[in-house]
């Protein structure tokens, strides 16, 4: 027997030599896989080594986009943010709409193009979109209390947090109004029993030479003044 041979026999009956052998010079396995696998298609360790780095590139790229990309719970929240951005803004077009329109039919009532009940009943809507509760109060005075002579009384009554307002809604107010005003909240009191906390006149124009003196005697008298856009912060 050859030496060959009785080598070969050795390493079949004892294989963990063979592996020993493997282990310590791991060379021996890519030169035999060389001659068995035509060179072209056998990748060098130049070329593992590049495969490894193009991997670690493209794993760094995917990390990359991954932190970058918005998830679909992001994207949500942003499509939410925007909706309310969006009815926020259109609310807020609304609300100047409606004050422009109180403005216009201020102005109509003032010289008669329009009816002042339609003013009136805008500056309501304002304060009931506002959270305030509007009642309507309309009474017969049949003393003349409010002016002079028996005649029917229309007053708005305001509540909100439990803070009871007569409100006196006019496109034009005069200086002679204030005292009608003050003598319709009275007659409410007396009338219905009921404590009025405040007096208030919203209105679009104040029909004076010296509006601020206007609005300084109402202060004197206990009536606020305001603006129909101030309405709903009384």
């Amino acid at each position: 027997m050859s030496l060959a041979e009785e080598v070969k026999r050795v390493l079949l009956e004892h294989p963990e030599i063979l592996v020993e052998v493997l282990t310590a010079r791991p060379q021996i396995i890519y030169e035999a896989l060389s001659k068995i696998t035509p060179w072209e298609r056998l990748a060098t360790r130049e070329d593992v080594e590049a495969v490894r780095r193009e991997t670690e590139a493209l794993r760094r790229e995917i990390a990359d986009v991954r932190e970058k990309m918005a998830t679909k719970e992001e994207l949500k929240a942003l499509e939410e943010r925007m909706t309310a951005g969006f009815e926020a803004v259109y609310k807020e077009i609304r609300a100047l709409e409606k004050r422009l329109n109180l403005r216009l039919e201020a102005l109509g009532a003032r010289w008669g193009l329009a009816s002042e009940d339609a003013f009136r009943e805008g500056v309501r809507e304002l304060l009931r979109e506002a959270g305030y509760a509007v009642e309507k109060w309309v009474y017969f005075d049949s003393e003349g209390h409010v002016y002079g002579h028996p005649s029917e009384v229309e007053l708005d009554v305001v509540v909100k947090d439990g803070v009871v307002m007569a409100v006196e809604i006019t496109a034009a107010l005069k200086r002679g109004d204030l005292q009608v005003v003050r003598r319709k909240a009275e007659l409410y009191q007396r009338v219905s029993g009921r404590r009025i906390d405040k007096i208030i006149v919203v209105t679009a124009f104040i029909h004076d030479r010296n509006p601020a003196l206007v609005v300084a005697v109402a202060e004197k008298m206990g009536i606020r003044v305001v603006k129909p856009e101030e309405a709903e912060n009384v």
